[in-house]
């Protein structure tokens, strides 16, 4: 929209505004699309034909007045006051703090606590400073955790740790042998169609070269030996 500034036609006592061409061209250069036009304009008929050229609507008539914007600050102290803050949930909270927790890198747990005599290579481990760590038996639904508590350097020959089960079961190839310490809850192993069933105190070995699944009825703990020590590779898995 706009109002052109133009040349000036006198007649009689009043001053009159004359459009022309140059100030259409003027107006569709600017991108314009209406023009008003005061009482006692005067418009060429080439100025009207240009107007029709370039879609300019030529409107009597003072132009509308724009809105009027609040330009006033807004005080920090007020802002946002209107819109208060969702309440605090605190369950969601604890289930994020949760799920974050359990994500964490396993160099972020509490180290194993350990008494070592640095001449013969004595060991103690306090075994309420282990904390396991997930371990994959191929099922994301399984709930399965081991802990080695010697590192290669301290037992170079045997490999001893814990592991968990809550309600899983998997298969798995020995090719080492294992000697299994159930700490508490009940573990179950079937092998060769056959489940064997310890409790507390009960102790399992399994020779390598054994075909075995790991299994529980409920949950349970229990404290493993293995040798050689690189079981890992020696699963065939």
């Amino acid at each position: 929209m706009s109002r052109a500034k133009t040349d000036s036609y006198q007649g009689g006592e009043n001053v009159k505004t004359l459009i022309s061409v140059n100030e259409i061209k003027s107006l569709a250069g600017a991108g314009k699309k209406v023009l008003y036009l005061e009482p006692g304009t005067i418009i060429t008929p080439a100025a009207r034909d240009a107007a029709n050229e370039w879609g300019i609507t030529l409107q009597w008539g003072a132009a509308p007045k724009k809105p009027e914007v609040c330009c006033e600050p807004v005080k920090e102290e007020t802002a946002g006051a209107c819109e208060p803050l969702p309440a605090v949930n605190q369950e969601m909270i604890a289930k994020i703090v949760m799920e974050v927790m359990a994500k964490l890198p396993q160099f972020c747990l509490p180290e194993i606590v350990k008494e070592v005599d640095p001449q013969s290579g004595f060991c103690l481990v306090k075994g309420n400073t282990v904390t396991c760590d997930t371990f994959e038996t191929g099922n994301p639904q399984d709930k399965v955790g081991i802990k080695e508590i010697l590192t290669r350097r301290e037992s170079p020959n045997m490999a001893t740790g814990f592991m968990t089960l809550e309600k899983s079961s998997f298969d798995w190839h020995l090719g080492y042998e294992e000697i299994d310490y159930v700490v508490e809850g009940t573990l179950e192993f079937i092998v060769n169609g056959k489940k064997f069933s310890g409790q507390a105190g009960d102790v399992f070995y399994i020779p390598a070269g054994t075909d075995v699944t790991f299994t529980t009825p409920d949950k349970c703990k229990f404290f493993f030996v293995t040798y050689p020590a690189n079981w890992a590779d020696l699963s065939g898995k």
